[in-house]
């Protein structure tokens, strides 16, 4: 039996995950908690080009599924990660929920799992499967935070869309 059609269940979950973080404030609180220690506040922009990136990215695991698991398991280990690093651990320390908390809980952690057991079941999860899956999500996530702290340096400032083009037309 196949069962990686939990994938698809992952990425609905992501969805609901990018709601409630942005019906509760996200920019906000990325804003208060993750700009001091990154040296950049993400914007509204940010958020939304990365989590398009998240559900393109599981869209992409969840077609793929148990052809390549180490990379269809790589989504759940992003939400693994999303949900321990970046939801119940600044949680905790703050002592108070942050925007994605609640999604990251009830969706993230369980499905993520049981998309590791639908993997083991369907014998398509061994050791180099996991450590890969693991460091792919990791990655994944580690790489959006890298491109955010980088973004001062590396990124052309946006143009005023009422500002005069100095260029007249052809």
């Amino acid at each position: 039996m196949n069962d990686d059609w939990v994938l698809w269940i992952l990425v609905t979950a992501s969805a609901l995950h990018v709601v409630e973080e942005h019906a509760l404030g996200w920019q906000g609180w990325a804003a208060q908690t993750l700009a001091p220690r990154i040296g950049v506040a993400p914007t509204w922009l940010d958020f939304w080009a990365t989590n398009g990136l998240l559900i393109v990215f599981g869209v992409s695991a969840a077609a793929v599924g148990w052809r390549a698991p180490a990379f269809a398991l790589a989504f759940p280990a992003l939400c693994l990660v999303n949900a321990v690093f970046f939801h119940l651990l600044p949680t905790t320390s703050a002592r108070r929920p942050n925007p994605g908390l609640f999604t990251a809980v009830l969706l993230y952690l369980p499905i993520s799992i049981w998309a590791y057991l639908a993997a083991a079941h369907d014998d398509v999860l061994d050791l180099a499967t996991l450590i890969t899956s693991l460091a792919l999500g990791a990655l994944a996530m580690a790489s959006a935070i890298v491109v955010l702290m980088a973004q001062r340096r590396l990124r052309y400032p946006d143009v005023d869309p009422n500002a005069v083009s100095p260029v007249g037309p052809d």
